[in-house]
C-alpha cells in the first residue's frame, strides 16, 4: 500500500500539471459528450482532464439487494445511483448557450435491476431507472429516464481474473421550460484483467488493466437542439490498483484508484479513475 500510495502522489500533480498547461479552446464534438451534464448518470467517477478543463464525477451506487440470486433463480436490486458533477467551463465554451462558466450538477435516479444468473460466471441484469436532476448554477431541473441490459462474465486463466461486461443502454433527458428532450443510445463493452498485489488490514488488493468501447449517438451540447444524429466510437484504457472485492477501512468503502486515458474521432482525455473503471463492470 505505501508504494502504491507513493506513486499515487508523485502522478496526481503531474496529472493536475497537464490539464492547466493545455491551451484554451473550443471543444470538439468527441469531448462534448464526455462533459455533457446532463447525462453525467452514464459516465465513471472520475476527474477528467479535456482540453484544459477539470470536469469532476462522483457517482454514489447505493442499492439494496431485495431478494439474493443463486444459481438458477433470479434475484432483484432497488438501486438508488446519485451522481455530482462539477464542471470547469471556459466562456469560449458557453458564448452560443449562455451558461455560466462553472455548473455544479447533481441527479438521483432510482431504479430497479433484476439480476439472472445464465451461467455459474454469467450475469444479466435488465433494468430500469427514472429520477430528477439539477444544475445548480443555472437553475434548471431536468428528468432523467433510463432503461437497458448489462451482462457480467467472468474468467480465471492462471492467476489473473478476467471480468468482461457489456451494456445495451436508452437514456432520455427533459429539460424544464422550453429546452427540446434529448437522448442517449450507448452500447458499451468493457474488459478488465486483475492481478492480486498484497493484502491491506486483511483486504486483498490487486492491480488491474482495462479497456473500454463505447459506441454512443452524440447528446448534444448540452440538448441537440435538432441537429443530425451523430454515432462514434470512444475508447479508455487504464490502470487501476485497489480492493479486489467490496472492502472496508474502518466501515469506509476503499474505492479503486488508477489513471485511464480516453481517446476517439477528436478526442483525447485524461482521466483520474475513482471506483471502477465504467458501469459495465460493476458487480
Amino acid at each position: 500500500m505505501a508504494k502504491g500510495g507513493r506513486l499515487l502522489s508523485a502522478l496526481l500533480p503531474l496529472f493536475l500539471a497537464g490539464t492547466a498547461a493545455q491551451a484554451q479552446e473550443l471543444l470538439t464534438a468527441g469531448e462534448k459528450e464526455v462533459v455533457n451534464y446532463a447525462f453525467a448518470t452514464q459516465l465513471g467517477s472520475g476527474v477528467y482532464s479535456v482540453s484544459g478543463r477539470l470536469i469532476q464525477v462522483y457517482r454514489l451506487p447505493f442499492s439494496y439487494r431485495v431478494r439474493e440470486e443463486a444459481p438458477g433463480d433470479w434475484g432483484l436490486r432497488v438501486t438508488f445511483p446519485m451522481t455530482v458533477g462539477i464542471y470547469d467551463f471556459h466562456a469560449v465554451d458557453v458564448v452560443e448557450t449562455g451558461l455560466p462558466e462553472h455548473m455544479d450538477s447533481a441527479s438521483l435516479v432510482p431504479g430497479v435491476e433484476f439480476r439472472v444468473p445464465v451461467l455459474k460466471d454469467w450475469l444479466l441484469k435488465p433494468y430500469a431507472e427514472a429520477g430528477v436532476g439539477r444544475e445548480h448554477s443555472g437553475n434548471a431541473d431536468f428528468r432523467i429516464v433510463s432503461g437497458g441490459i448489462r451482462s457480467l462474465a467472468d474468467f480465471h486463466p492462471g492467476n489473473f481474473t478476467l471480468a468482461l461486461g457489456n451494456t445495451l443502454v436508452y437514456a432520455r433527458v427533459e429539460p424544464a421550460g422550453d429546452q427540446p428532450a434529448d437522448d442517449l443510445f450507448l452500447l458499451e463493452t468493457g474488459l478488465e484483467a486483475r492481478h492480486g498485489l498484497g493484502e491491506i488490514r486483511g483486504n486483498p488488493m490487486g492491480i488491474g488493466f482495462y479497456g473500454v468501447l463505447d459506441f454512443q449517438n452524440d447528446p448534444g451540447f448540452p440538448a441537440a437542439g435538432g441537429a443530425p444524429t451523430r454515432y462514434e466510437d470512444q475508447y479508455e484504457v487504464g490502470v487501476t490498483y485497489g480492493p479486489r472485492e467490496s472492502a472496508r477501512l474502518w466501515k469506509i468503502p476503499i474505492p479503486r484508484i488508477g489513471f485511464g486515458w480516453r481517446f476517439g474521432e477528436d478526442l483525447s482525455v485524461l482521466r483520474l479513475v475513482i471506483g471502477l473503471p465504467c458501469q459495465s463492470l460493476q458487480r
